[in-house]
């Protein structure tokens, strides 16, 4: 089975990002997993900016709610104003520790996120996503 090639963690804990690194690497299906702290970053990365040029393009990003200097939702307004090229082929997942009802209801009316995940990142989870991904975007 096709390995997917990179995903992204946006999360502004490193615990929450060291945690989901191991459990990615553990399934050995990932070739590069890289972490930014906020949605600002993860734009940047996206766009291939400043530190970011050489990095590979995300697959799979899972997106923490909040965080400084931009949110999941600010993140998500932003990136759906990029170039359809530069969002093709890739999918957006919330994980967060927000069980707000109105946070999960306006995630799910986004045509852009996948799913909402409740943290911590569980092994069954990770496999649906990355399921869905190869299932839609990769020929195996």
């Amino acid at each position: 089975m096709k390995k997917i090639d990179c995903v992204l963690l946006v999360d502004d804990s490193p615990s929450t990002n060291f945690y989901n690194k191991k459990l990615i690497e553990v399934t050995k299906e990932v070739n590069h997993i890289y972490n930014v702290e906020n949605g600002l970053e993860a734009l940047n990365y996206i766009c291939k900016k400043g530190k970011f040029k050489l990095h590979p393009r995300p697959n799979i990003i899972f997106l923490d709610i909040n965080m400084p200097k931009m949110d999941g939702f600010e993140f998500l307004e932003n990136y759906s104003k990029l170039p359809k090229k530069k969002r093709a082929d890739m999918i957006i997942v919330f994980l967060t520790t927000s069980n707000w009802a109105k946070d999960k209801l306006k995630a799910l009316e986004s045509n852009l996120i996948y799913t909402f995940l409740e943290k911590p990142l569980r092994m069954e989870d990770l496999k649906k996503v990355s399921v869905h991904y190869k299932n839609t975007y990769t020929s195996l």
